[in-house]
């Protein structure tokens, strides 16, 4: 009860700091800027996927390994073997992106210099090592941490550094204090792994075992992937055929609904050591789910009655221009509530390494999700967006729910 308590606690931070930006953003820089802000932040996290790879479900299922059966120095060698693979694979692709800069930079920012692209370029590797970090704190237990890693230190330190600069700013100055933010909220998590898991680099063998870490990630990459066509390529693609205001407006929809689908984190970093224990000794997973998931049904069921009454006023507190972005929140609160019911099922894949499974949800997700997307947004701009990320999320997490239940011969 305590390690929920103080998750909830942390990604309640989180949100907040993560609803304050969003608000500090749309009244100073408006619907146009934010939507230049957090196309780059789309980009940052879309790089980093292409450097993690399928990593985050590895960390989870090794750490986890490690911590159970008590092997403390396995667990500080993973961090080293960590740390030089994603130093190594950063630097490559950070070496790749400055060569495509004068081919990129007119697709993704027409009209723009080249300096919100290398803010993206630059913000990937302290991103990746940040995200990377809070998957090894989830695997050891740490939830409360992990959770305000990836949900609140980002968010939080952008808005402190774009207090501190005292003047009005534009888009560009709020995406220099991201470049800054991630590099500062890296260094914290690093920080934590050294201090909870360990960390510690042994030269003999690091080759052998950084390969391994890259096969395993290329093998795992199916949940990252599921996961980035249905959450992230709606913005992305949204930015690629709309206008910046357009992405403001959708982004704004969708950070108020991730309050709501951060708190997948919450319940994957408490149900990894619990489902862990349960693989170790070789005992049904299927009774604990049913019990997790029964509440989060009865709570989404109160959340969407939540948005319908407030969704309004909320939206009415971020700025001028954000009028539309309520019924799009609406809308995408089904998808969010979806991600967070099925993220412990997906935990127990992940954990019994069925990559054969995530593979298979992945490539039926990848079916729908990127002809959908391009359609809608295409046609009917940020509420295609938003319309896609819903179909794309229920039709992929009711796939996923089939397989499960063919895999363990159970009805959830």
């Amino acid at each position: 009860m305590m390690t929920l308590l103080s998750a909830i606690l942390s990604k309640a931070g989180g949100a907040m700091f993560t609803l304050l930006l969003v608000a500090y953003l749309g009244q100073s820089i408006g619907s146009r800027g934010s939507g230049y802000f957090y196309f780059t932040l789309a980009l940052v996290v879309m790089l980093s996927q292409l450097l993690r790879l399928g990593l985050d479900g590895v960390l989870l299922r090794r750490a986890s390994h490690h911590h159970s059966a008590h092997e403390h120095d396995a667990l500080q060698r993973l961090g080293g073997d960590i740390l030089v693979y994603l130093l190594t694979g950063g630097m490559l692709l950070l070496l790749a992106g400055s060569a495509l800069e004068r081919h990129a930079v007119p697709l993704l920012f027409p009209g723009e210099s080249p300096a919100l692209y290398r803010v993206a370029l630059y913000s990937c590797l302290p991103f990746t090592l940040m995200w990377s970090s809070a998957a090894l704190l989830k695997g050891i237990g740490r939830t409360a941490l992990s959770v305000f890693i990836e949900a609140g230190s980002v968010p939080l330190l952008v808005l402190l550094l774009m207090l501190a600069q005292g003047g009005p700013a534009g888009y560009r100055e709020a995406a220099d204090a991201l470049l800054q933010a991630n590099l500062l909220a890296a260094a914290l998590a690093l920080a934590l792994v050294y201090r909870y898991a360990g960390c510690r680099i042994l030269w003999t063998g690091l080759l052998r075992r950084c390969l391994s870490l890259l096969k395993d990630a290329v093998q795992g990459v199916w949940v990252a992937l599921s996961n980035t066509l249905i959450v992230w390529s709606p913005l992305f693609f949204l930015g690629m055929l709309a206008t910046p205001a357009d992405v403001g407006i959708y982004n704004a929809a969708f950070r108020v609904t991730m309050v709501v689908g951060a708190f997948s984190a919450v319940f994957r970093g408490i149900a990894t050591p619990r489902l862990a224990g349960l693989l170790h000794r070789s005992e049904s997973p299927v009774p604990y789910l049913k019990r997790a998931m029964s509440p989060i049904v009865v709570a989404g069921l109160l959340l969407l009655l939540v948005g319908e009454l407030g969704f309004d006023w909320v939206f009415s507190q971020v700025g001028s221009g954000f009028e539309t972005a309520a019924t799009l929140a609406m809308l995408m609160l089904i998808g969010m509530l979806a991600n967070v019911l099925f993220v412990m099922m997906e935990t127990q894949l992940i954990l019994a390494d069925r990559n054969d499974l995530l593979r298979s949800n992945a490539l039926f997700t990848a079916q729908f999700a990127l002809p959908l997307t391009l359609l809608l947004i295409a046609n009917f701009q940020a509420y295609g967006a938003a319309l896609a990320f819903v179909l794309t999320n229920m039709l992929s997490r009711g796939n996923m729910l089939y397989l499960f239940n063919r895999q363990y011969d159970c009805r959830i």
